[in-house]
């Protein structure tokens, strides 16, 4: 079960990357323009989404081993 976990965290975290909030360009800075904001957001957002499906469809997957 660990090597599915591994696998999991590894897909989310290719699909999330690790905060770079002190980075220019980050929505986090205040000297980033709105718009450069605004458009990292919408990308984080995206990448959650996505993210959150892959983990639904890994939990379902396992809720069907266990049941079985």
């Amino acid at each position: 079960m660990e090597s599915l976990t591994d696998t999991l965290n590894e897909r989310v975290n290719k699909l999330i990357p690790r905060d770079k909030s002190s980075e220019w360009g980050s929505p986090h800075l205040s000297v980033t323009p709105l718009s450069v904001a605004v458009s990292q957001l919408a990308a984080d957002v995206a990448a959650l989404q996505t993210a959150v499906r892959e983990m639904a469809l890994e939990i379902q997957k396992l809720s069907e081993i266990t049941t079985s």
